[in-house]
C-alpha cells in the first residue's frame, strides 16, 4: 500500500508541483483582491433595499452585469478550490456571491451577513482598505 502511494507520488510529481504553484498564486491573489473588492461595496449595501432591484437600462449596463457575474463565478469557483488549498476560501465564496446576479441572492446575503463571525471577518477585511464597516 505504501509503495503504491510512493509510486503514484513519484509518477505525478510534476503535476503536484504545478498544483502547488497554482495554489500559491491563487492564495496571493486572493489576499490582495478580497479586501479591495470588499472595499468597493458600499457600507449601506445591506440596508438599502432598492439597491437589489435588477434594472437593465441599456446594452452597456447588461455587459457590466455579465462581467460582474463572470467575475463572481470565478471567485466562487476559486473559493471552493481554496477550501482545500491555501487561501481565503470562505471570503472568496461570499464575495463571488455578492458580485453575481441570481434569484434569491438577497435572502442568501441576509443570511450570510447576519452570521456574526462572517460579519466581523468582512468588516475586518474592509478595515484593511480604510473603509467604514458594513451596517446591517
Amino acid at each position: 500500500m505504501l509503495s503504491t502511494i510512493t509510486e503514484l507520488l513519484s509518477d505525478y510529481q510534476q503535476y503536484l508541483v504545478f498544483v502547488g504553484i497554482v495554489s500559491a498564486i491563487i492564495f496571493v491573489i486572493s489576499l490582495i483582491l478580497t479586501p479591495f473588492l470588499l472595499g468597493l461595496i458600499p457600507s449601506d449595501y445591506f440596508i438599502d433595499q432598492n439597491r437589489h432591484k435588477l434594472r437593465i437600462e441599456n446594452t452597456a449596463h447588461l455587459i457590466v452585469i455579465i462581467i460582474r457575474t463572470l467575475l463572481g463565478s470565478i471567485l466562487l469557483l476559486a473559493g471552493i478550490i481554496m477550501l482545500v488549498t491555501p487561501g481565503q476560501g470562505i471570503m472568496s465564496i461570499i464575495l463571488g456571491l455578492f458580485l453575481m446576479e441570481f434569484p434569491g441572492k438577497r435572502l442568501l446575503e441576509d443570511k450570510l451577513i447576519n452570521h456574526d463571525p462572517t460579519f466581523k471577518a468582512l468588516n475586518w477585511l474592509r478595515s484593511k482598505t480604510g473603509k467604514s464597516e458594513f451596517i446591517r
